[in-house]
């Protein structure tokens, strides 16, 4: 009887140790990267973006990073006087003005063109947004930026990539059907998943918004600026 029962759980313990061996094959490497390849695209030009603006914040003038703040944290002072409403608002326009620029890229033949371009623009903001944290206010600034800023940052991220690779997959079906009229049908239905797709990405977006200004408000008290 014990022989039976180790034999069962040698070939158990055979199969659990083949099928996490199988788990990663050359097949789904490539299957993740076919999947999963707008979305590293516009990620390591996000990344690239940030590193560009983080150096060249140093040679950006006081009043252009006054102008910006609208679409970036650029001016610190301003945003601690807002309200817990205002605060969501200032957030959730400056990430609506993204998604719905590459919302409207999304119905252009060169809006793919253009997409790569948004996600380097909103890297660069959130570079000069670094920056500007740390060189003003040294280990306040960094510990202000990773605990009320950071978290509501990467759900936008995760959304706005999510919104590229969307906008990018409509755009090029755009463009193949201005050659061949087979794709008319397909880009109708491609459409109406499209714009689900968009309210769930405008939902999180939202999301996002309100997290950033919870953090404000728990949070931004803890830290003295001056």
């Amino acid at each position: 009887m014990k022989g039976v029962v180790f034999s069962i759980k040698h070939r158990e313990r055979h199969y659990s140790n083949n099928s996490v061996h199988r788990g990663i094959t050359k097949k789904s490497i490539k299957s993740f990267f076919q999947r999963y390849s707008l979305h590293l695209l516009f990620a390591v030009v996000f990344v690239l973006s940030i590193i560009l603006g983080s150096v060249s914040f140093s040679r950006i003038s006081q009043s252009t990073l006054q102008k910006l703040d609208f679409l970036f944290l650029t001016n610190l002072d301003n945003r601690l006087k807002l309200s817990p409403f205002d605060l969501f608002c200032s957030s959730f326009a400056s990430d609506f003005v993204f998604v719905f620029s590459a919302f409207l890229l999304s119905f252009t033949a060169w809006g793919m063109f253009a997409l790569p371009l948004l996600c380097a623009f909103k890297g660069f903001g959130v570079g000069l947004s670094t920056a500007y944290m740390f060189s003003q206010y040294s280990v306040t600034g960094i510990g202000f930026y990773i605990l009320v800023v950071l978290p509501a940052t990467a759900l936008f991220l995760f959304a706005f990539l999510m919104s590229l690779k969307e906008s990018f997959a409509q755009s090029v079906l755009l463009l193949r059907t201005y050659f061949s009229s087979t794709y008319d049908v397909f880009l109708l239905r491609r459409t109406k998943t499209y714009l689900f797709r968009n309210c769930i990405i405008l939902i999180m977006i939202a999301f996002s918004a309100v997290v950033e200004m919870v953090l404000w408000v728990l949070f931004a008290g803890m830290f003295n600026f001056k």
